[in-house]
């Protein structure tokens, strides 16, 4: 028996402050698969980050990744849909980005290991460093350049800004004008005083795929919604009973009906719990 759909974003809403998801919350979570309940995750993470983490689930699962540029099967990694940014848009990013300290990288996509291109002398030393831990979590060394003329490849699935949150929001202003491109600033979920830009094709958007999802395999309402962050926005507003948690942005609160404790205190249960009972009502 289908019982209906449970969508959310993984880290700060699922998972400790290890990115991890607790054994409690799987539990829970394997209990109400065998009741009836359909999951998907949709994450700002590529595969590799993500897999550090979801594997503890043993029940088959839909994962859209990097805000909904590639929607796959979990465990058959099967392809469902994809929505990736032309070589123009980096082009373009390139010249909105002068004139601003750092730089952005660009993701290659799962298909190759998640790899990252990137222009190391765009970035100070202490830049490089942290670059160089998020290197760790790819599946595949990144590719140094000296130019975003890429020749590897000519569509990418995400393009990440990375630097203070004063610096990203006068650039995300820039950004915010051109029509193809979907854009949101996000804290930074390993460093504290950092914040990203992630940048995707106008249709890699969280509630775009999750409404691909419902589509495509005909899954049942009502659909429950949660979220964290400015990029979880759209998740939460597809879902028929949408959680918030505690210390997500105003946006994500107000349209929120449920508020959860924080996730280092596995307040995702009693946000289902809650979002459970208000469904059936």
């Amino acid at each position: 028996m289908n019982r209906g759909t449970i969508a959310l974003d993984i880290d700060g809403t699922i998972t400790n402050r290890e990115h991890q998801i607790p054994d409690g919350v799987c539990t829970y979570f394997e209990n109400l698969y065998k009741k009836g309940w359909q999951f998907i995750f949709v994450t700002g993470r590529p595969l590799s980050f993500a897999m550090m983490t979801l594997p503890k689930l043993s029940f088959p699962y839909l994962l859209g990744l990097q805000n909904g540029a590639d929607l796959i099967e979990i465990p058959s990694k099967k392809k469902v849909a994809r929505s990736y940014l032309k070589i123009d848009a980096v082009e373009l990013l390139d010249q909105l980005y002068e004139g601003n300290e750092g730089d952005f990288i660009v993701y290659a996509g799962y298909e190759k290991g998640d790899l990252c291109y990137f222009r190391p002398h765009r970035f100070s030393k202490k830049m490089q460093e942290y670059l160089k831990e998020i290197e760790k979590l790819s599946a595949a060394p990144w590719i140094p350049l000296d130019s975003f003329a890429i020749k590897e490849q000519t569509t990418f699935p995400l393009i990440k800004c990375i630097g203070s949150k004063e610096m990203l929001e006068g650039l995300n202003e820039k950004l915010s004008i051109v029509e193809d491109l979907k854009t949101t600033v996000v804290k930074d979920p390993i460093s504290s005083h950092l914040y990203f830009i992630l940048i995707t094709h106008k249709n890699a958007d969280k509630g775009i795929a999750v409404n691909t999802f419902m589509e495509k395999y005909q899954l049942k309402h009502p659909l429950i919604t949660g979220g964290d962050d400015n990029n979880d926005l759209p998740l939460l507003k597809v879902g028929d009973v949408r959680i918030a948690m505690d210390g997500a942005p105003q946006a994500l609160q107000n349209i929120a009906q449920i508020i959860a404790p924080p996730a280092d205190r596995m307040g995702i249960i009693q946000g289902i719990e809650e979002a459970i009972e208000l469904g059936s009502s």
